[in-house]
């Protein structure tokens, strides 16, 4: 499902003399704790998933879907030096996109998408420690304006304490590119728009027999480039420029083999560097809260529901607060042992970066299904619905996506991939935004370890 620092800005500064000043902001969850019997007993669910730390997310049940089964005799190898295992890999795409600039006014282009990656891993008694390395370069071969590069650093740990406890610390930097389908990208820039992050988190993760904790703290910095619009003039982004905290508690009680019930509670502050003329401040502190029951209704449905209430206060009146009715679902059917179905539903604030507007609530449904047609050949398909609302101007947006992917394993260290996705945004209000439709296809191979 879609991841803050008590300063005001006065001037300008940069997102890295921000950060490491404000720590004392990060607001520490309050512990939940319950009594219990038999973690055997128990079904755990993906309690974590609204953290988007992937190191944070509690096992599933042995029922696997087509997507995550492991295929020893197809999967990549890596190479072992020394008690450290290091997984190079590289992806090399073709790319026919028939509107680059996500507008009415189609330009399409084929483009050309490298990305070469090389992870390492390693176990010191009982910490494991992951580093990854990742460039991502994108050349258009018609508009070559338009070509991007970018980057990603990332080291994580894991400590075992115990048995039933976990100890996770990690950090990502990088450049990243705005796609202009998004629905916080400008509207008037001749190039995507970049920005450089640099992040870190540290969470904890303990099992009580049914009962089942975790809570993580972040914080994660971003500076934007600025860019130029159709007529060559410089347009600021330095408003943009933010200090993100985090503070996030998950529990799950068992109360029976298929049914749980949890709870998840998440706090953020944002804290802006630089404070455009005559514009409010967008500095803001808020809060999301979902109960609900994970349960498994056969050996084929397997369902998570979560619903509750979401809060984004904004320091300055010139910004309307936003609040409503926060939904995180998931619902997985196993049609067969080939067949996975799987349906998603998510509603929640996110931050917008159209001056005169600090946010916007995304509201969001999908269903994917996923064939395995061979043994090394799997085939996906997928439609999604979203609809944004912004806050403090009229503006809304209806997007609807399609995508058809497919995935041929022709051995351990190739793998072929194929896929078509088309998007459709519709706007309307007084300030429509950006408004388009646009088909994408694809064609590609994977060249992964030994």
């Amino acid at each position: 499902m879609r991841q803050f620092g008590p300063m005001r800005a006065v001037g300008k500064r940069t997102a890295s003399d921000t950060v490491f000043t404000s720590y004392q902001a990060l607001i520490l969850p309050l512990i939940i704790a319950a009594m219990l019997p038999s973690r055997a007993y128990a079904q755990q669910s993906d309690l974590l998933e609204d953290f988007r730390e992937e190191s944070l997310q509690f096992k599933r049940n042995d029922q696997l879907g087509v997507l995550d089964r492991p295929q020893p005799e197809y999967d990549p190898v890596p190479y072992r030096v020394d008690g450290v295992e290091i997984m190079p890999s590289i992806n090399i795409d073709t790319l026919y996109d028939s509107n680059i600039f996500a507008v009415r006014d189609a330009s399409d282009d084929l483009i050309v998408r490298v990305r070469p990656k090389v992870t390492a891993s390693t176990q010191l008694g009982s910490f494991n420690i992951t580093t990854a390395a990742e460039v991502d370069r994108r050349q258009y071969l018609s508009t070559d304006s338009q070509s991007t590069t970018d980057y990603t650093l990332g080291l994580r740990g894991r400590l075992d304490a115990s048995r039933d406890g976990q100890i996770y610390i990690g950090t990502r930097n990088g450049q990243a590119t705005e796609d202009r389908t998004d629905p916080a990208s400008p509207l008037n820039l001749q190039k995507p728009v970049q920005y450089r992050y640099a992040s870190a988190f540290l969470g904890a993760a303990q099992s009580f027999n049914r009962l089942r904790i975790a809570g993580r703290i972040g914080v994660e910095t971003r500076d934007y480039k600025d860019g130029r619009d159709g007529l060559d003039v410089p347009v600021d982004q330095d408003f943009r420029n933010r200090t993100l905290f985090t503070s996030d508690m998950a529990a799950e009680f068992a109360i029976s083999p298929d049914t749980s019930v949890f709870i998840n509670g998440s706090v953020n502050r944002r804290d802006y560097t630089t404070q455009p003329a005559l514009s409010p401040s967008r500095d803001s502190k808020g809060y999301e809260i979902t109960a609900g029951t994970s349960f498994q209704l056969s050996k084929l449905i397997r369902s998570e529901i979560g619903v509750g209430y979401f809060k984004q206060n904004f320091e300055d009146p010139g910004f309307e607060d936003v609040d409503g009715f926060a939904v995180r679902a998931k619902a997985e059917y196993f049609v067969t042992p080939l067949v996975t179905l799987t349906a998603r539903a998510n509603r929640g604030v996110e931050e917008s970066s159209t001056l005169g507007s600090g946010a916007f609530v995304a509201t969001s449904f999908s269903l994917t299904a996923d064939y395995e047609l061979l043994r090394n050949l799997v085939i996906s398909a997928s439609a999604g619905y979203e609809r944004d609302r912004f806050q403090d101007i009229d503006r809304r947006y209806n997007i609807t996506s399609t995508k058809m992917r497919a995935e041929w394993r022709l051995a351990p260290r190739f793998a072929l991939h194929a896929q078509y996705d088309f998007r459709e945004q519709d706007a309307s209000g007084t300030f429509p935004g950006r408004e388009f439709s646009r088909h994408r296809f694809l064609a590609g191979i994977t060249i992964a370890g030994m």
